[in-house]
């Protein structure tokens, strides 16, 4: 199962690509934009509801990875590189080592990808990853945990998990 290597691999990043948190190769000086990627996020359901709710999901993880790469484009600190992976990537695309090796020779300086996993009815979890592109080190990860399965629910952890992505890439990028 492709979705599980990948819940491992964002989940143990710092093992699987290098135990360094903070990147050494954020190479962009502070006045010129970061390059970022952002894979398709996959998603999980694990919450045994009875009803089937796999179209509403779909359609709102597009919306979240839209709108994120909308908030991405519209931050002038970043410039947003095409993915180099379709949208079935994350299940059944190249391994996560081959599209680092791939999002690099086009140009992306940091890879982001992630999983959102809906444990129940309540909670879902997003987990994401910042990944150097060129070293293959993880620039950070993070667990983000929000509350409900509808529309305005959706928004609200698209907009803190965009702001704290970025925010997070531009305080590595300091420490650079």
């Amino acid at each position: 199962m492709r979705h599980g290597f990948l819940l491992h691999a964002v989940t143990t990043a710092g093992l699987f690509l290098g135990s360094n948190l903070v990147s050494d190769a954020s190479a962009a000086t502070s006045d010129h934009a970061l390059a970022v990627s952002i894979d398709d996020f996959i998603y999980i359901d694990t919450s045994n509801e009875p009803t089937d709710q796999t179209a509403a999901h779909e359609q709102r993880l597009r919306a979240f990875m839209t709108a994120l790469r909308d908030d991405v484009t519209a931050d002038r600190r970043f410039e947003l590189v095409p993915s180099s992976c379709a949208s079935n990537c994350p299940t059944d695309g190249p391994a996560l080592r081959d599209r680092l090796r791939a999002a690099s020779q086009a140009g992306t300086q940091i890879l982001i990808i992630g999983i959102v996993h809906k444990m129940s009815t309540l909670v879902q979890i997003a987990r994401t990853a910042a990944i150097n592109a060129t070293s293959q080190r993880v620039v950070f990860r993070k667990y983000f945990q929000f509350r409900g399965d509808n529309d305005e629910a959706w928004l609200r952890a698209e907009r803190f998990v965009s702001e704290e992505v970025r925010s997070r890439l531009l305080e590595s990028r300091s420490q650079q």
